[in-house]
């Protein structure tokens, strides 16, 4: 089963993902499971501060370290601590696309994962550099949060697992599957 833990401030925003249609459905039905890790539960202020102002001035708040950190390593413990890959959504990742969506679905290395919805400005660069995996983009525009194109790439990898789908062949059917935007489709009456 694939298991994916995503490292957030907001869970309850992935009820959209987690509640309804294919993705629900999917969960239901045990085919992955998705949990959550709150920064917020691995602060050590009364506030729960999760940001702090970016070193060398500028505007706007950049995630600190130590709560992330903490919110990721606990995530690697309730999934396979060495074997988990960290992926952080963010503008600056290389774009996703089909492709790779099958890729983080289907292959063996990513059985486990965490993946990291940043806020604000982002976050310290030093964990990047000592915690994230890989860096994934669904676009080049900016989003409040990483919660959103998470669940793009949830959403995405969920309609690629075996049983998700109704029919057998409907993802591989699907536009881009092939490299290709699909045909029009109508409904009946002709």
């Amino acid at each position: 089963m694939k298991r994916i833990i995503v490292v957030t401030l907001f869970p309850e925003m992935f009820a959209a993902l987690t509640d309804y249609g294919v993705t629900g459905r999917a969960i239901k039905q045990g085919l992955l499971h998705i949990g959550f890790s709150n920064p917020r539960n691995f602060t050590e202020d009364r506030y729960q501060s999760v940001d702090d102002r970016p070193y060398g001035g500028g505007p706007g708040m950049v995630m600190t370290i130590a709560p992330l950190k903490a919110a990721i390593e606990a995530a690697r413990q309730r999934l396979s601590p060495a074997a988990a890959r960290v992926i952080y959504l963010s503008p600056q990742g290389r774009v996703l696309n089909q492709q790779t969506v099958k890729k983080l679905a289907t292959e063996a290395g990513y059985q486990d994962l965490i993946l990291v919805a940043g806020r604000y400005e982002g976050i310290d660069e030093r964990l990047l550099t000592t915690e994230i995996d890989e860096e994934w983009s669904i676009g080049d525009y900016v989003l409040s949060g990483g919660e959103l194109p998470a669940m793009v790439l949830l959403d995405a990898m969920i309609r690629l697992l075996p049983d998700a789908l109704g029919h057998e062949s409907s993802a591989e059917q699907d536009s881009f599957s092939q490299g290709l935007l699909d045909c029009p489709h109508y409904t009946r009456p002709e």
